[in-house]
């Protein structure tokens, strides 16, 4: 202990002057509350008034539209007909799927049953 009384004035004699000198000023403090606001409940709006707003707006029931939006030039899909419900689409590209395996008449088979 006494060695490191010695040693000290020798370290800050040899160590460079800012470091010799430090007068740093303490960081700032900054609150991670500076800017928060209490809970205020928000004000009811009139339910005429809200009723009346959503009878202009369009859409139904909650869908707007598509407000800005022509959609007339949208290319229409052609819609196949009611009867047959895979009207339009080309199977002729697909795999046949294999068989499937046929049922065994026994159905212990493979099952090894220890008497």
């Amino acid at each position: 202990m006494n060695s490191l009384r010695l040693i000290w004035p020798l370290l800050l004699a040899a160590a460079p002057p800012a470091l010799a000198q430090t007068s740093a000023a303490p960081p700032a403090y900054d609150s991670a509350f500076a800017g928060y606001r209490t809970y205020q409940e928000p004000q009811p709006a009139s339910w005429k008034a809200t009723l009346d707003q959503l009878r202009k707006a369009p859409g139904h029931m909650g869908h707007m539209g598509h407000a800005g939006h022509d959609m007339s030039a949208a290319k229409q899909p052609d819609a196949p007909k009611v009867d047959d419900p895979h009207a339009g689409h080309d199977m002729s590209s697909m795999k046949k799927s294999p068989e499937p395996a046929k049922a065994k008449s026994d159905p212990h088979h493979g099952h090894h049953h220890k008497e």
